[in-house]
């Protein structure tokens, strides 16, 4: 993940504190950091200024950066029309080119795996297969800094 996306959403000295190396994002939910270089640095999602909404067990909880979904939104409209249209109205968005996830998601990348997540356990319908791990939490083969595997 490159320097200018961490650079959004934390303070200049928490981005000097990673140092060189490419920073990696954690996306283990149990773990409390958000962000971590290669040399053991840590950036814990509390420094961050947004909230990343599958790491919070509190609201809000923000799924959609860019559109303003939420856990919180998902679930009204859920249970006002039984329904929940964000991931279609997203996926209408993105290729309208409306989405800015590079910019406005602490990930860095688009939302609407995340969001498909919410909509199916908001829907208590089977989660999706998890794909393999290129840089996950507690699985790669870099785990220095993450506090919950390293």
């Amino acid at each position: 993940m490159p320097h200018a996306t961490v650079a959004r959403f934390v303070s200049a000295e928490a981005l000097a504190a990673l140092g060189s190396g490419e920073p990696r994002f954690c996306p283990h939910p149990a773990c409390a950091v958000a962000y971590y270089a290669p040399l053991g640095a840590a950036i814990l999602k509390e420094q961050l200024s947004v909230r990343v909404g599958f790491k919070e067990t509190e609201g809000p909880r923000p799924i959609c950066h860019c559109f303003g979904h939420s856990m919180e939104s998902l679930a009204e409209e859920w249970t006002t029309k039984g329904s929940i249209s964000a991931v279609i109205d997203v996926m209408a968005k993105v290729r309208a080119g409306e989405c800015h996830c590079e910019e406005l998601n602490p990930q860095g990348i688009c939302c609407l795996t995340e969001l498909r997540r919410a909509v199916l356990s908001l829907q208590e319908l089977p989660p999706m297969p998890e794909p393999e791990p290129q840089d996950a939490c507690g699985s790669c083969s870099d785990t220095s800094g993450c506090a919950s595997c390293g």
